[in-house]
């Protein structure tokens, strides 16, 4: 996967980490975007210099499997006449050499209030259809498993599904259209090479 992605985003960086808790953070709202998305393997501190932790999406991994991170650069999805593509936040991967048995986590983040989580729903789903999209028409994505993962870290409550999904019925569409899994969850776990599992 790793490969692929590279050989059509020669500028993508990656990050490797094989903890068996990784935390992934987008601190550009309380920086001002002087930071952005960050991953770690100890829960960050906040950068409000209070002491506090970071409000964070974390991936459980038990076995402490080598899982890739490529975060997006703003500027790496466009279309044919150069605008920027709206996108989420990172795909994460388990580092595997067996092509078509993994699966690939698009991860959007919106460390927003609680009180303004409604107004994203729409937009949050969009940014994760929109990149998967553009991996699909760059041949990136071959007989692997695709995870959308929503995250609002400032909700303590660790499944969302009815603040972001109407019912059941959605998760099947989106599915059925975009051959997508979503989750809306602060936390996943690695169960192997070719699955995760949301925490509810």
């Amino acid at each position: 996967m790793r490969t692929k992605i590279a050989g059509e985003y020669p500028e993508a960086e990656f990050l490797r980490y094989s903890a068996q808790v990784i935390y992934v953070a987008d601190f550009s709202e309380r920086t001002k975007a002087v930071r952005k998305v960050e991953v770690h393997e100890t829960i960050p501190e906040c950068p409000d210099k209070a002491g506090h932790s970071m409000d964070c999406f974390q991936l459980s991994n038990p076995q402490s499997l080598p899982i890739d991170f490529h975060i997006f650069s703003d500027h790496q999805f466009v279309d044919d006449e150069g605008k920027d593509i709206e996108h989420c936040e990172c795909c994460f991967f388990p580092v595997s050499s067996a092509e078509g048995q993994i699966w690939i986590g698009f991860l959007e983040i919106k460390d927003c209030k609680v009180k303004n989580i409604v107004q994203y729903k729409e937009k949050t789903k969009e940014q994760i259809i929109s990149t998967v999209h553009s991996f699909r028409e760059k041949g990136i994505l071959h007989s692997c498993r695709i995870y959308g993962i929503i995250s609002f870290p400032r909700k303590k409550k660790v499944a969302f599904d009815q603040t972001i999904f109407d019912d059941i019925t959605e998760y099947k569409r989106l599915y059925k259209e975009e051959r997508i899994h979503f989750f809306a969850t602060n936390e996943v776990v690695v169960k192997d090479e070719a699955l995760l599992k949301i925490i509810r």
